[in-house]
């Protein structure tokens, strides 16, 4: 009898890096985690630049029309190598509006400096951990580090409550989105699309929605958790 999964199975392209071998995957991840690291030096320094002043809200409007047009992009040449190039010219376009949003919530107050501490913890596991790299340990090691980190620097500054909050459930958030999405996204990248990867882990942010819509029609198909 065949039982069918509660959660649907993730879409992959053919040739995809986890058909690889374990030592390529990891190359993989390394030079994406690197790359990655470096795009969000690139809206560290950004950041100092001065952006039109619209408030956090249009900004961060800018940039979820910009990553929705990267999605629909990718949905329809899904598996196609011009997908990669197209999605990789597209990023200097995304770290500026990136950086904008930021540039504007520090404007308003709220803690921008989190982010920086996460991906460092992040990158750190990656290359220390060595060929025992996991995903797993990798999450739990870098959001311990960095909620280390984000109280440390917290305290320093004298954040209430509210910001303190902030600041830490934000790099949780992060922390937790970055390592999964790094995992899920080797199902769809090849060899040699890094730099397509490193758009994906800014764009996907707005896979939960589509990913709960596959939930529910995946659930509706097998007749799970539906009344009869």
């Amino acid at each position: 009898m065949y039982v069918p999964n509660y959660i649907p199975e993730p879409l992959e392209v053919p040739g995809n890096i986890t058909e690889e071998r374990y030592p390529i995957r990891l190359v993989f991840i390394r030079r994406v985690a690197l790359l990655y690291f470096g795009s969000t030096s690139v809206i560290a320094l950004l950041t100092q630049l001065s952006f039109p002043h619209m408030g956090w809200l249009y900004s961060m409007i800018a940039l979820a029309a910009c990553l929705t047009g990267l999605d629909l992009l990718r949905i329809g040449l899904r598996g196609k190598p011009a997908e990669a190039k197209i999605s990789t010219l597209c990023l200097p376009a995304v770290l500026i509006l990136v950086a904008w949003g930021i540039r504007e919530l520090g404007l308003d107050g709220w803690p921008i400096f989190q982010p920086a501490i996460g991906v460092a913890s992040v990158i750190a596991f990656t290359f220390v951990s060595g060929r025992d790299f996991s995903f797993v340990g990798c999450c739990f090691l870098s959001l311990i580090g960095s909620s280390v980190g984000v109280a440390a620097v917290a305290g320093a500054q004298h954040f209430d409550r509210v910001h303190a909050a902030f600041a830490l459930g934000t790099n949780a958030c992060f922390v937790t989105y970055l390592v999964y999405d790094l995992a899920s996204l080797l199902a769809r990248r090849r060899r040699g699309e890094e730099f397509a990867a490193v758009v994906d882990l800014y764009r996907d942010v707005f896979n939960f929605f589509g990913y709960a819509v596959r939930m529910v029609k995946h659930w509706h198909k097998h007749k799970i958790w539906t009344v009869k």
